[in-house]
């Protein structure tokens, strides 16, 4: 689930090739949110720089909402769960939660209890 957060999210940040701040959030998400460990971050950081062209970002997008629509409400609950523990998202919560609904092909009434 891990790894499908962190696509999420990086997928959420821009779609435009992963720059330099993108890659510290998306690395500080993974080690001290998800407790994953430098070896496993930095296999996942490699792998989601390799999504750079506007097709390789479509497939992952694509990818993600084939997933169960429970399966996506979860992912998006836990990217809000996770931006709100975060000092750099948190203050831009709410954007990047409408982000995570347009990648996830999710309506803001199906994700209206994130905000309160």
């Amino acid at each position: 689930m891990a790894a499908e957060v962190l696509l999420l999210l990086r997928l959420a940040l821009t779609d435009d090739p992963l720059g330099k701040r993108e890659k510290t959030v998306l690395s500080r998400i993974a080690s001290c949110l998800l407790h994953l460990s430098p070896n496993e971050t930095s296999d996942i950081l490699v792998s989601l720089e390799d999504l750079s062209t506007d097709r390789d970002l479509m497939q992952a997008r694509a990818g993600l909402r084939q997933g169960s629509h429970e399966r996506r409400i979860i992912l998006a609950e836990t990217m809000f769960e996770l931006a709100q523990r975060d000092p750099e998202l948190a203050p831009r919560a709410d954007r990047l939660t409408a982000r995570v609904c347009d990648v996830l092909g999710l309506g803001a009434d199906e994700v209206a209890h994130l905000s309160g």
